[in-house]
């Protein structure tokens, strides 16, 4: 096995990659891990992302395990569709925009210039993640008492287009976390406009959880 590149090269190399970046499709595995209760939950379905004109991301998760429900995150905006209850959830996220990136849009077209500049970085080697071949940086927040809604994120840089396919983040209490695991990742792909649409049905009410 080679050696992993060093860190500098890493963080070039992702920057080179942000720069063309204009979206992904992928399979994609949430792990949700509540220490306190010792609970571990799985969500498994597809994800689609991508780069607006206005310099934001636009992005839709369809889950089909457990259970299907939609999230879609367009500008600060959060809407949770459960087909089950025919119920959106709109939730405003102006206010909350760097725990908003972190929670939810991390990895999707990150620069290495960004991460030196919000974490404390360390290059942790080489690894194998699902037969692919990554590198994986251990990151701590510069400001620990900011915004951000981490103590702590782990993640598995691809070395073939130097985004993450895995990433790991640990809450303020550090035994709870949340695993983000990517696969069968098109990059930048063309897409069709529906692929950004909820797909409500008749009927469906939408409500406000912050009012």
């Amino acid at each position: 096995m080679q050696a992993a590149p060093p860190l500098e090269s890493v963080l070039k190399n992702m920057d080179s990659a942000a720069a063309t970046w204009k979206g992904m499709r992928a399979k994609v595995e949430w792990v949700r891990y509540e220490s306190l209760v010792d609970d571990r939950r799985v969500e498994s379905g597809r994800i689609a992302v991508r780069a607006t004109k206005s310099g934001t991301v636009q992005m839709l998760l369809a889950f089909q395990e457990p259970s299907v429900q939609f999230i879609s995150v367009r500008q600060a905006k959060v809407e949770i569709y459960k087909p089950k209850i025919k119920t959106v959830e709109e939730y405003d996220l102006r206010g909350s925009k760097e725990k908003l990136e972190n929670a939810l849009l991390l990895g999707f077209g990150t620069a290495g210039e960004y991460l030196n500049e919000h974490y404390e970085i360390v290059l942790e080697g080489e690894d194998t993640v699902a037969g692919h071949t990554t590198v994986k940086l251990d990151l701590r927040p510069r400001n620990p008492r900011g915004e951000l809604n981490n103590s702590r994120i782990q993640m598995w840089i691809s070395t073939t287009h130097w985004q993450p396919i895995q990433q790991k983040i640990y809450d303020r209490n550090p035994k709870d976390y949340r695993l983000y695991s990517y696969s069968e990742v098109e990059m930048n792909p063309s897409f069709r406009s529906e692929e950004f649409k909820l797909p409500l049905s008749r009927g469906t009410k939408r409500v406000r959880p912050q009012r």
